[in-house]
C-alpha cells in the first residue's frame, strides 16, 4: 500500500517541476535509475541483515530510512493539491482488487490444483466478469479510480505495454534466478545479493543513456531494442545448469537483462507521461506505477506456475526412476528446498542422487520459465514496433 501511495506522487511530482520536455525526459531517466540502485541495495542489505540478525530486522531498517524521506519530503517538495478532488471510487477499487486477486490465486494455484479444475476455471471467469464491470464502471465515472480513457491514445497503451511486459519478465526471472543462486549453487543469501548487483549496476548507469538514445533514435527503436535485450538476457539464462559457472551465461545474463530493463522502461515512462496534459500527470503516473505492479505480480505468478508445472513432474519421475516412495517423492516435489531437505535426511548412498535429481528438475523448469519471460517481452517488443510512435515532439 505504501509504495502505491508513494510512486505515483513522485512521477507526477517530477512532471509538474519540470515543465521543459527535454529536463522532464532526464529527470525521468535519472528517476528509472533508482530503480536500478534500489534494486542492488534490496538484496545485498536484506542478504547481511538475515546471515546476521533475525528475519524482523529487514523491516526495521527501513525505519530511519523512511524518517529521513518524510522530512525531506515535508521541508523539499513543493506543495500541491487539486481543488477539485473527487472522492475515492470504493466500487472501482474492489472490483479490480478481487478481480486482479482471482486473477492471481488462479494462476498460482493452477500447477496444484489443476489447470481444468472447477476452483481454477471459476477464478479465471470471475475474475475476468468483474474485471469487465470495472472497465466499464470506470467510464462512466466523474471521478474515476483509473481513467480507461487514456488507453485511447496508442502512445500511452503501447508505452503501457512496454512497462508491463518488462516488469512481468523481470519479477519472473528474478523470482528463479534467486533460488536458483542459493540452492543450486549453494550461495548464502547475502552472497546471491551481491551477485544480482550487476543487474542493477547495468539498469542505473544505462537509465539516463536511454533518455540520450532516446533523443536520437526516437522512443520506438530504443524502447524495442530494450525489451528484446531483455528477452537475449533471459535466454542466455535459460542455457544454466547446475554446475554453470556465475562467470558466464550467469553474469552475461544479469547484464544484459539489466540493460534492457532501463532502456525499456525509461523512455516508456517518457511516452506515458509526455501523452498526457500536465493536469493528468497524476493518472498517468498511477497507471505508470500499476503497470509495473501488475506485470511484476503476473510475471511471479506465471512464471513461478510455469517452472511448478515443470520441477513437479520431472522430479517425480527422477525419483520413481529411483524406487523412492510416491509419498515421500511428493513432497520433494513441492519446492526444491523441501527435496534438498529430503535429500540431506537420506543414506549417504542415495544422498547425492536425490541432490542431482533435485537441482536438475529445478534447472528445466527455470530453463522453461525463461523462455516464457522470453516470450513475453517479445510480444512486448511487437507491440512497441507497431503502435508507439518514433517520437514525439521536444519543446
Amino acid at each position: 500500500m505504501t509504495t502505491a501511495l508513494v510512486f505515483p506522487a513522485t512521477l507526477a511530482i517530477l512532471v509538474n517541476t519540470f515543465t521543459d520536455l527535454r529536463k522532464r525526459a532526464a529527470a525521468i531517466g535519472i528517476w528509472s535509475a533508482t530503480t536500478g540502485v534500489a534494486i542492488a541495495c534490496g538484496p545485498v542489505v536484506g542478504g547481511y541483515l538475515l546471515e546476521h540478525f533475525s528475519w524482523g530486522s529487514i523491516f526495521m531498517v527501513n525505519i530511519p530510512v523512511a524518517a529521513i524521506a518524510l522530512l525531506a519530503g515535508i521541508f523539499i517538495l513543493p506543495k500541491s493539491r487539486d481543488p477539485h478532488a473527487g472522492s475515492l471510487d470504493w466500487t472501482g477499487f474492489f472490483l479490480s482488487a478481487i478481480g486482479v486477486a482471482l486473477l492471481v490465486w488462479a494462476i498460482i494455484e493452477g500447477p496444484r490444483e489443476g489447470w481444468t479444475s472447477a476452483k481454477v476455471l471459476g477464478c479465471f471467469v470471475v475474475a475476468a466478469i468483474l474485471l469487465t464491470i470495472f472497465v466499464i464502471w470506470e467510464r462512466r465515472q466523474v471521478h474515476p479510480l483509473l481513467d480507461v480513457n487514456v488507453f485511447k491514445d496508442m502512445r500511452f497503451t503501447a508505452a503501457s505495454m512496454a512497462v508491463a511486459t518488462a516488469f512481468f519478465a523481470l519479477f519472473g526471472f528474478i523470482f528463479l534466478i534467486t533460488q536458483y543462486l542459493q540452492l543450486v549453487q549453494g550461495y548464502s543469501p547475502f552472497e546471491a545479493g551481491l551477485r544480482t548487483v550487476p543487474f542493477a549496476a547495468a539498469t542505473a548507469v544505462m537509465s539516463p543513456i536511454a533518455i540520450v538514445l532516446m533523443h536520437r533514435f526516437g522512443t520506438k527503436l530504443v524502447v524495442t531494442a530494450g525489451l528484446l535485450l531483455m528477452g537475449v538476457g533471459f535466454a542466455v539464462a535459460a542455457t544454466s545448469n547446475a554446475s554453470t559457472s556465475y562467470v558466464g551465461p550467469i553474469l552475461l545474463s544479469m547484464l544484459l537483462g539489466g540493460s534492457g530493463l532501463a532502456l525499456a522502461t525509461g523512455p516508456s515512462t517518457d511516452s506515458i507521461m509526455g501523452s498526457l496534459s500536465d493536469d493528468k500527470a497524476g493518472v498517468g503516473s498511477a497507471v505508470n506505477d500499476t503497470t509495473r505492479e501488475i506485470g511484476g505480480t503476473l510475471g511471479v505468478a506465471v512464471v513461478g506456475s510455469v517452472f511448478a508445472s515443470v520441477f513437479g513432474p520431472h522430479l517425480r519421475d527422477s525419483l520413481a526412476a529411483l524406487s523412492v516412495p510416491t509419498d515421500v517423492a511428493a513432497k520433494a516435489s513441492e519446492s526444491l528446498g523441501a527435496a534438498l531437505a529430503m535429500a540431506a535426511q537420506a543414506p549417504p548412498e542415495m544422498s547425492g542422487r536425490l541432490m542431482t535429481a533435485a537441482k536438475d528438475a529445478f534447472v528445466s523448469g527455470l530453463s522453461v520459465g525463461c523462455y516464457v519471460a522470453v516470450a513475453a517481452v517479445v510480444i512486448g517488443a511487437v507491440v512497441t514496433m507497431v503502435f508507439l510512435p518514433a517520437r514525439h515532439s521536444i519543446k
